[in-house]
């Protein structure tokens, strides 16, 4: 599988603005062979959060259908980052994943929102759900940005089968490190591939790295980008996994003593 990337500076409240420039990255990265592409988090509007009444979309908005019709002209997987979405008077951080056929196969609620600065929980309702969806080359589990920073969470998608873990963030330059990291080490301690996709630019809170990861089951980054707009692209070789877990039997040899996993639905 050939999986893209893409990271772009995000303008925030333009949604127009960010759905032409959404579309033009994933043409080209179509045309560049791209078979799965990923998105950053709240692509359309960025972290304009006071003006959600105005900005929020629901699954038949602009933005969704606009990734629908990429999808099914190109014959792309699109992990879509998130939207803002509307649904019964309450505001998500919403991730939308769609098939090659245009069709809308799963949707995430991101659960953790974060605190600080940008005051997610204030305007935001948490998501109560994981996401996992089956593609046709495997299984992938989502998370939105700071939901990296639970391991819990990902060890939950990675027991119920989850073999690449897609994480469109807005991660700021702040805390550039911990993204490196965290992402990699995802990666190692579940021995799965990592797609990581971060914006570029700045808005009132901060100023945001890009740095977007393409990351293999040992650790090892196969494709990361700068601070510029554009597009990062890797193959992605399944095999590999079970590779790793031959060599390293992480999953089988786990203890479930004082164990925070929800094993209820393995």
């Amino acid at each position: 599988m050939k999986a893209s990337i893409i990271q772009f500076d995000i303008i925030a409240g333009d949604i127009a603005t960010n759905e032409k420039k959404a579309a033009y990255y994933i043409e080209k990265a179509a045309l560049e062979g791209a078979e799965t592409v990923v998105l950053p988090e709240l692509w359309n509007c960025g972290y304009d959060l006071p003006n959600l009444p105005n900005l929020a979309q629901n699954m038949r908005g602009s933005s969704i259908r606009l990734l629908q019709k990429l999808a099914k002209k190109h014959h792309l997987f699109i992990f879509g980052g998130s939207i803002a979405e509307k649904k019964n008077n309450k505001y998500y951080n919403t991730a939308v994943i769609i098939d090659n056929e245009g069709n809308i196969t799963a949707k995430y609620r991101k659960i953790h929102l974060f605190p600080l600065a940008i005051e997610e929980n204030k305007f935001l309702t948490s998501g109560k759900e994981w996401c996992i969806v089956d593609t046709p080359w495997g299984r992938a589990g989502q998370i939105l940005c700071y939901d990296l920073r639970f391991p819990e969470l990902i060890r939950n998608l990675v027991l119920r089968g989850a073999e690449m873990l897609i994480v469109p963030a807005q991660w700021p330059e702040l805390r550039e490190k911990h993204w490196a990291v965290l992402n990699q080490v995802r990666a190692i301690e579940n021995q799965i591939f990592v797609l990581a996709a971060n914006r570029t630019g700045s808005d009132k809170s901060g100023i945001y790295p890009g740095h977007s990861l393409i990351i293999d089951p040992w650790g090892e980054i196969l494709a990361e980008s700068d601070n510029k707009e554009g597009i990062i692209s890797a193959e992605i070789d399944f095999g590999i996994i079970g590779e790793a877990a031959n060599k390293i039997p992480i999953l089988s040899d786990r203890h479930r003593i004082l164990d925070e996993i929800d094993d209820s639905q393995i």
